[in-house]
């Protein structure tokens, strides 16, 4: 009766953070200005289309982290509880920084092409912005890898956990260290370098993810090649 409970207590919670991030995603949306009455109303609200793209592929990566959390450890105590919580409120708190920082960047990538935002108009406010973004990326960086690690921790985990648990650790451990390099940057850096750097660091996330998943797997291949090779001689 009590393990019933508890699945259906975490069932709760897991409904909970989801309706959250699509409360997230709503957020993107209806933040994005009102209602287009008029066709160049249309067009503009359609050029930012990549930018709401680019925000959404960001909350999708939070919501499959925690998507895989549930789907390995189905049960919640306390402390997971409240770390899904916090990523709750850090979420929602996150997705106007979130859609500004991606609206500037396609901005200056497309040449003045596609449409940004009047938000950040001097140099300290833009690194107010790439502060506020940073930070973001950093705590929800630390709230997922230190529940990965808390459920992780609790018994043997089996292969396919440990495994998941590695990637996905991995992963938040790369966003957080370049977090707090594009925050760094972004309070410290010369003027010339502020208004840009803070946000290209970030291309470097994907090749270092895609990096430590080649070693990783490449570890694992070469471990196996080993355990066959000893089990036939």
């Amino acid at each position: 009766m009590i393990t019933v409970a508890k699945d259906d207590m975490a069932r709760r919670l897991d409904a909970f953070v989801d309706a959250a991030f699509a409360f997230a995603v709503t957020l993107l949306i209806v933040g994005g200005g009102d209602t287009p009455e008029r066709f160049s109303d249309l067009s503009a609200m359609l050029l930012r289309a990549p930018a709401f793209a680019a925000a959404f592929a960001l909350i999708a990566m939070f919501w499959l982290g925690y998507r895989d959390l549930g789907r390995l450890w189905p049960h919640r105590d306390v402390l997971s509880t409240t770390l899904s919580l916090a990523i709750v409120f850090v979420v929602l708190l996150y997705v106007f920084p979130l859609r500004f920082i991606m609206e500037a960047a396609l901005h200056a990538l497309s040449g003045g092409w596609l449409p940004g935002t009047r938000l950040a108009e001097t140099l300290q406010e833009q690194r107010y912005l790439y502060v506020a973004y940073g930070a973001g990326c950093l705590i929800l960086s630390v709230l997922y890898g230190t529940l990965y690690r808390h459920h992780r921790g609790q018994g043997e985990p089996t292969s396919d956990q440990a495994l998941t648990a590695a990637i996905w650790i991995s992963n938040w451990s790369i966003l957080a260290g370049v977090s707090g390099v594009s925050m760094l940057l972004a309070a410290a850096a010369p003027d010339h370098l502020a208004s840009w750097a803070p946000g290209v660091v970030y291309m470097v996330i994907g090749p270092l993810i895609g990096l430590s998943m080649a070693l990783r797997f490449g570890r694992g291949s070469r471990a196996a090649a080993v355990d066959t090779g000893e089990a036939t001689s």
